[in-house]
Protein backbone atom coordinates (compact mmCIF):
# COMPACT_ATOMS: atom_id res chain seq x y z
CA UNK A 1 0.00 0.00 0.00
CA UNK A 2 1.43 3.45 -1.13
CA UNK A 3 2.27 5.55 1.86
CA UNK A 4 2.04 8.87 -0.29
CA UNK A 5 -0.91 9.99 -2.86
CA UNK A 6 -0.13 10.43 -6.09
CA UNK A 7 0.20 14.35 -7.54
CA UNK A 8 1.24 14.92 -11.22
CA UNK A 9 4.61 12.92 -11.23
CA UNK A 10 5.49 12.93 -7.48
CA UNK A 11 4.20 11.95 -4.56
CA UNK A 12 2.69 13.25 -1.50
CA UNK A 13 2.69 12.16 2.61
CA UNK A 14 1.42 13.10 5.55
CA UNK A 15 3.71 15.14 7.33
CA UNK A 16 4.32 13.20 10.78
CA UNK A 17 5.80 16.23 12.57
CA UNK A 18 2.98 18.46 11.74
CA UNK A 19 0.96 15.87 12.64
CA UNK A 20 2.56 16.00 15.93
CA UNK A 21 2.40 19.36 16.75
CA UNK A 22 -1.39 19.32 15.65
CA UNK A 23 -2.16 16.70 18.27
CA UNK A 24 -0.35 18.31 20.81
CA UNK A 25 -2.19 21.51 20.52
CA UNK A 26 -5.13 19.65 20.54
CA UNK A 27 -4.09 17.92 23.64
CA UNK A 28 -2.64 21.12 25.44
CA UNK A 29 -6.26 22.38 24.28
CA UNK A 30 -8.14 19.33 26.39
CA UNK A 31 -6.19 20.01 29.12
CA UNK A 32 -7.64 23.71 29.67
CA UNK A 33 -10.83 23.43 27.80
CA UNK A 34 -12.31 23.24 31.75
CA UNK A 35 -9.64 25.98 32.85
CA UNK A 36 -12.71 28.14 33.62
CA UNK A 37 -14.53 25.33 36.00
CA UNK A 38 -11.84 26.59 38.97
CA UNK A 39 -12.65 25.62 42.73
CA UNK A 40 -12.97 29.26 43.14
CA UNK A 41 -15.94 29.64 40.13
CA UNK A 42 -17.36 26.45 41.77
CA UNK A 43 -17.18 27.77 45.59
CA UNK A 44 -19.13 31.29 44.73
CA UNK A 45 -21.53 29.72 42.76
CA UNK A 46 -22.67 27.66 45.77
CA UNK A 47 -22.82 30.40 48.19
CA UNK A 48 -24.52 32.87 45.90
CA UNK A 49 -26.94 29.90 45.50
CA UNK A 50 -27.63 29.75 49.14
CA UNK A 51 -27.55 33.25 49.81
CA UNK A 52 -30.37 32.60 46.72
CA UNK A 53 -32.61 29.69 48.84
CA UNK A 54 -31.97 31.13 51.97
CA UNK A 55 -33.83 34.93 50.90
CA UNK A 56 -36.60 32.76 49.03
CA UNK A 57 -37.18 30.63 52.65
CA UNK A 58 -37.05 33.97 54.54
CA UNK A 59 -39.38 36.12 52.21
CA UNK A 60 -41.49 33.45 52.48
CA UNK A 61 -41.42 32.25 56.09
CA UNK A 62 -41.58 35.98 57.27
CA UNK A 63 -44.44 37.15 54.70
CA UNK A 64 -42.09 40.30 53.87
CA UNK A 65 -44.00 42.25 51.47
CA UNK A 66 -42.74 42.43 47.65
CA UNK A 67 -42.14 46.11 46.68
CA UNK A 68 -42.49 46.69 43.04
CA UNK A 69 -40.66 49.54 42.75
CA UNK A 70 -38.32 49.67 39.53
CA UNK A 71 -38.51 45.75 39.51
CA UNK A 72 -35.60 43.26 38.03
CA UNK A 73 -34.80 45.27 35.15
CA UNK A 74 -32.05 46.98 36.58
CA UNK A 75 -30.58 43.85 37.84
CA UNK A 76 -30.83 42.86 34.24
CA UNK A 77 -29.43 45.91 32.87
CA UNK A 78 -26.53 45.34 34.88
CA UNK A 79 -26.13 41.81 33.69
CA UNK A 80 -25.91 42.81 30.19
CA UNK A 81 -23.29 45.36 30.72
CA UNK A 82 -21.30 43.21 33.32
CA UNK A 83 -21.74 40.26 30.14
CA UNK A 84 -20.38 42.18 27.57
CA UNK A 85 -17.25 43.72 29.92
CA UNK A 86 -16.49 39.73 30.54
CA UNK A 87 -16.43 39.06 26.83
CA UNK A 88 -14.57 42.04 26.15
CA UNK A 89 -11.82 40.99 28.63
CA UNK A 90 -11.40 37.05 27.64
CA UNK A 91 -11.20 38.75 23.64
CA UNK A 92 -8.92 40.88 24.95
CA UNK A 93 -6.71 37.84 26.96
CA UNK A 94 -6.77 35.64 23.61
CA UNK A 95 -5.38 38.36 21.21
CA UNK A 96 -2.56 39.26 23.63
CA UNK A 97 -1.60 35.33 23.85
CA UNK A 98 -2.06 35.05 20.71
CA UNK A 99 0.26 38.26 20.27
CA UNK A 100 2.64 36.68 22.21
CA UNK A 101 2.56 33.42 20.34
CA UNK A 102 3.30 35.31 17.37
CA UNK A 103 6.33 37.14 18.83
CA UNK A 104 7.79 33.60 19.56
CA UNK A 105 7.26 32.31 16.37
CA UNK A 106 8.93 35.92 15.03
CA UNK A 107 11.65 34.72 16.82
CA UNK A 108 11.75 30.86 15.04
CA UNK A 109 11.73 32.31 11.54
CA UNK A 110 14.58 34.82 12.30
CA UNK A 111 16.97 31.53 13.29
CA UNK A 112 15.47 29.62 10.15
CA UNK A 113 16.54 32.47 8.24
CA UNK A 114 19.48 32.93 8.92
CA UNK A 115 20.28 29.08 8.94
CA UNK A 116 19.34 29.36 5.65
CA UNK A 117 20.91 32.29 4.54
CA UNK A 118 24.42 30.94 6.06
CA UNK A 119 24.62 28.70 3.03
CA UNK A 120 25.57 31.59 1.13
CA UNK A 121 28.92 31.49 3.20
CA UNK A 122 30.96 29.06 1.17
CA UNK A 123 34.62 28.67 -0.20
CA UNK A 124 34.13 29.31 -4.03
CA UNK A 125 34.67 33.02 -3.74
CA UNK A 126 38.28 32.09 -2.50
CA UNK A 127 38.94 29.03 -4.43
CA UNK A 128 42.30 30.25 -5.57
CA UNK A 129 43.41 30.73 -1.91
CA UNK A 130 42.99 26.79 -1.05
CA UNK A 131 39.74 25.41 -1.22
CA UNK A 132 40.00 22.80 1.35
CA UNK A 133 41.21 25.29 4.36
CA UNK A 134 38.05 27.42 3.01
CA UNK A 135 35.80 24.41 2.83
CA UNK A 136 36.74 24.02 6.63
CA UNK A 137 36.65 27.81 7.54
CA UNK A 138 33.09 27.94 5.83
CA UNK A 139 31.72 24.72 7.92
CA UNK A 140 33.24 26.02 11.24
CA UNK A 141 31.07 29.35 10.44
CA UNK A 142 28.25 27.30 9.88
CA UNK A 143 28.46 24.47 13.35
CA UNK A 144 29.15 28.34 14.88
CA UNK A 145 26.52 29.67 14.10
CA UNK A 146 23.85 26.92 14.85
CA UNK A 147 25.74 26.70 17.89
CA UNK A 148 25.15 30.29 18.92
CA UNK A 149 21.39 30.41 17.23
CA UNK A 150 20.55 27.66 20.03
CA UNK A 151 22.20 29.85 22.25
CA UNK A 152 19.92 32.72 21.51
CA UNK A 153 16.57 30.85 21.94
CA UNK A 154 17.74 28.88 25.05
CA UNK A 155 18.67 32.13 26.71
CA UNK A 156 15.38 33.67 25.13
CA UNK A 157 12.93 30.90 26.03
CA UNK A 158 14.78 31.55 29.36
CA UNK A 159 13.78 35.20 29.67
CA UNK A 160 10.54 34.33 28.93
CA UNK A 161 10.04 31.93 31.91
CA UNK A 162 11.20 34.91 33.97
CA UNK A 163 14.76 33.30 34.37
CA UNK A 164 17.98 34.52 33.74
CA UNK A 165 21.09 32.68 31.65
CA UNK A 166 23.63 32.01 34.58
CA UNK A 167 25.47 28.78 32.45
CA UNK A 168 24.97 27.62 29.13
CA UNK A 169 24.41 23.72 29.03
CA UNK A 170 27.42 21.71 27.89
CA UNK A 171 26.54 21.56 24.73
CA UNK A 172 26.12 24.74 23.93
CA UNK A 173 29.01 26.20 25.49
CA UNK A 174 31.93 27.12 22.26
CA UNK A 175 34.69 24.75 22.02
CA UNK A 176 37.51 27.19 22.15
CA UNK A 177 36.82 30.06 25.06
CA UNK A 178 33.48 28.47 26.26
CA UNK A 179 34.48 29.52 30.16
CA UNK A 180 34.93 33.15 28.80
CA UNK A 181 31.91 32.46 26.72
CA UNK A 182 30.15 31.89 29.78
CA UNK A 183 31.91 34.29 32.41
CA UNK A 184 30.36 37.48 29.90
CA UNK A 185 26.59 36.30 29.51
CA UNK A 186 26.28 35.93 33.80
CA UNK A 187 27.19 39.34 33.54
CA UNK A 188 25.64 41.00 31.07
CA UNK A 189 21.63 42.02 31.72
CA UNK A 190 20.31 40.90 28.48
CA UNK A 191 22.14 37.03 27.22
CA UNK A 192 20.42 37.23 24.55
CA UNK A 193 21.51 40.18 23.10
CA UNK A 194 25.19 39.33 23.97
CA UNK A 195 24.52 36.21 21.56
CA UNK A 196 23.38 38.50 18.95
CA UNK A 197 26.41 40.95 19.14
CA UNK A 198 28.25 37.35 19.15
CA UNK A 199 26.58 36.53 15.33
CA UNK A 200 27.30 39.86 13.95
CA UNK A 201 31.06 39.65 15.26
CA UNK A 202 31.08 36.07 13.17
CA UNK A 203 29.11 36.94 9.90
CA UNK A 204 31.59 39.84 10.02
CA UNK A 205 34.75 37.94 9.87
CA UNK A 206 32.85 36.22 6.89
CA UNK A 207 32.55 39.27 4.85
CA UNK A 208 36.33 40.49 5.89
CA UNK A 209 37.61 36.89 4.69
CA UNK A 210 35.06 37.80 1.42
CA UNK A 211 33.37 34.14 1.53
CA UNK A 212 30.05 36.15 1.90
CA UNK A 213 28.80 39.10 -0.83
CA UNK A 214 27.86 42.61 0.71
CA UNK A 215 24.52 41.74 0.07
CA UNK A 216 23.63 38.63 1.80
CA UNK A 217 25.37 39.75 4.17
CA UNK A 218 23.18 42.80 4.98
CA UNK A 219 20.41 40.18 4.66
CA UNK A 220 21.75 38.08 7.14
CA UNK A 221 22.17 41.62 9.71
CA UNK A 222 18.57 41.81 8.88
CA UNK A 223 17.60 38.76 10.24
CA UNK A 224 19.77 39.51 13.66
CA UNK A 225 17.97 42.69 14.07
CA UNK A 226 14.64 40.86 13.48
CA UNK A 227 15.90 38.47 16.40
CA UNK A 228 16.87 41.62 18.56
CA UNK A 229 13.73 43.12 17.56
CA UNK A 230 11.59 39.75 18.59
CA UNK A 231 13.74 39.73 22.10
CA UNK A 232 12.53 43.06 22.98
CA UNK A 233 9.07 42.53 21.69
CA UNK A 234 8.80 40.09 24.02
CA UNK A 235 10.49 41.21 26.57
CA UNK A 236 7.88 44.29 26.13
CA UNK A 237 5.10 42.28 27.08
CA UNK A 238 6.67 40.97 30.55
CA UNK A 239 7.53 44.40 31.53
CA UNK A 240 4.12 45.72 30.55
CA UNK A 241 2.28 46.35 33.66
CA UNK A 242 -1.02 43.90 34.59
CA UNK A 243 -4.69 45.79 33.47
CA UNK A 244 -4.90 45.09 37.54
CA UNK A 245 -7.61 48.09 37.40
CA UNK A 246 -10.18 45.92 34.88
CA UNK A 247 -9.41 42.92 36.72
CA UNK A 248 -10.46 44.35 40.24
CA UNK A 249 -13.00 45.94 38.77
CA UNK A 250 -14.44 43.37 36.66
CA UNK A 251 -14.26 40.78 39.99
CA UNK A 252 -16.15 43.28 42.17
CA UNK A 253 -19.42 43.71 39.96
CA UNK A 254 -19.12 40.41 39.36
CA UNK A 255 -19.07 39.53 42.99
CA UNK A 256 -21.77 42.01 43.63
CA UNK A 257 -24.33 40.94 40.49
CA UNK A 258 -23.66 36.98 41.56
CA UNK A 259 -24.56 37.64 45.18
CA UNK A 260 -27.50 39.43 44.27
CA UNK A 261 -28.83 37.47 41.50
CA UNK A 262 -30.55 34.67 44.10
CA UNK A 263 -32.46 36.92 46.30
CA UNK A 264 -33.24 38.92 43.02
CA UNK A 265 -35.04 35.66 41.04
CA UNK A 266 -35.97 34.75 44.20
CA UNK A 267 -38.65 37.69 44.86
CA UNK A 268 -39.41 37.07 41.42
CA UNK A 269 -40.37 33.98 41.94
CA UNK A 270 -42.76 35.07 45.19
CA UNK A 271 -44.65 38.15 43.40
CA UNK A 272 -46.34 35.49 41.27
CA UNK A 273 -47.18 33.81 43.66
CA UNK A 274 -46.48 34.46 47.52
CA UNK A 275 -46.97 30.81 48.79
CA UNK A 276 -44.22 28.83 48.85
CA UNK A 277 -44.04 26.47 45.93
CA UNK A 278 -41.44 23.38 45.89
CA UNK A 279 -40.95 24.69 42.26
CA UNK A 280 -40.18 28.03 42.26
CA UNK A 281 -37.67 27.41 44.95
CA UNK A 282 -35.87 24.89 42.74
CA UNK A 283 -36.23 26.76 39.85
CA UNK A 284 -34.26 30.04 41.96
CA UNK A 285 -31.55 28.18 43.07
CA UNK A 286 -31.10 25.99 39.51
CA UNK A 287 -31.11 29.83 38.08
CA UNK A 288 -28.91 31.32 40.59
CA UNK A 289 -26.46 28.43 40.44
CA UNK A 290 -26.23 28.70 36.40
CA UNK A 291 -25.83 32.17 36.01
CA UNK A 292 -23.33 32.61 38.78
CA UNK A 293 -21.42 29.39 37.21
CA UNK A 294 -21.86 31.51 34.05
CA UNK A 295 -20.19 34.71 34.89
CA UNK A 296 -17.74 33.38 37.43
CA UNK A 297 -16.76 30.83 34.82
CA UNK A 298 -16.32 34.10 32.04
CA UNK A 299 -14.62 35.63 34.68
CA UNK A 300 -11.78 32.55 34.92
CA UNK A 301 -11.26 32.29 31.04
CA UNK A 302 -10.72 35.78 30.88
CA UNK A 303 -7.71 36.02 33.20
CA UNK A 304 -5.17 34.80 30.54
CA UNK A 305 -5.17 38.64 29.45
CA UNK A 306 -2.86 39.15 32.66
CA UNK A 307 -0.39 36.41 31.74
CA UNK A 308 -0.69 35.72 27.92
CA UNK A 309 3.24 34.50 27.69
CA UNK A 310 2.55 31.58 30.79
CA UNK A 311 -0.01 30.04 27.90
CA UNK A 312 2.46 30.75 25.05
CA UNK A 313 5.32 28.87 27.00
CA UNK A 314 3.54 25.34 27.29
CA UNK A 315 5.30 23.54 24.33
CA UNK A 316 8.52 26.23 24.67
CA UNK A 317 10.91 23.61 25.65
CA UNK A 318 9.41 21.08 22.73
CA UNK A 319 9.90 23.87 20.46
CA UNK A 320 13.40 24.31 21.37
CA UNK A 321 14.82 20.74 20.43
CA UNK A 322 13.16 21.01 17.12
CA UNK A 323 14.03 24.47 16.49
CA UNK A 324 17.81 22.77 16.98
CA UNK A 325 16.69 19.74 15.20
CA UNK A 326 15.90 21.86 12.24
CA UNK A 327 18.69 24.42 12.07
CA UNK A 328 21.23 21.32 11.58
CA UNK A 329 19.27 20.13 8.96
CA UNK A 330 19.20 23.50 7.09
CA UNK A 331 22.67 23.97 6.97
CA UNK A 332 23.93 20.71 6.95
CA UNK A 333 27.02 19.90 4.66
CA UNK A 334 29.74 17.05 4.33
CA UNK A 335 30.23 17.68 7.72
CA UNK A 336 27.28 17.31 9.74
CA UNK A 337 26.52 19.96 11.95
CA UNK A 338 25.41 18.26 15.61
CA UNK A 339 22.06 19.01 16.87
CA UNK A 340 23.07 20.80 20.17
CA UNK A 341 19.82 20.29 21.81
CA UNK A 342 18.64 16.73 20.96
CA UNK A 343 14.73 15.48 22.03
CA UNK A 344 15.01 13.37 25.33
CA UNK A 345 14.25 9.65 23.87
CA UNK A 346 10.64 8.48 25.56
Amino acid sequence: MSNGTPLMDGVVASDATLEGKTSTLSQRASKVSLSWLSMDALLHSCISTAVGAVTYVTINTMGYPILTGIGPNAHLLAGVVLGMLLVARVVLGVVRVASAAAQIETFFKSCRSLAVLSCAVNESLTVSAGAELEKKAAVRFRDELVRLLNLAFFSYSAMLKGLKLAVPPTSLRAPDGGAIEADILATVENPTVMVCKMIVSLVEQQRAAKRVSNEVCALLMGKVTELVDGYHASLAMMLAPMPVQLSTYTLFFVGLWTYTVGPTLAMMELSDEADFKKMGFFLTIAYTFVLNLFFFGLYEAGNLVEAPLKFALEQVDTDATDLSDELSSLVDDDCSVPVFLPKTPK
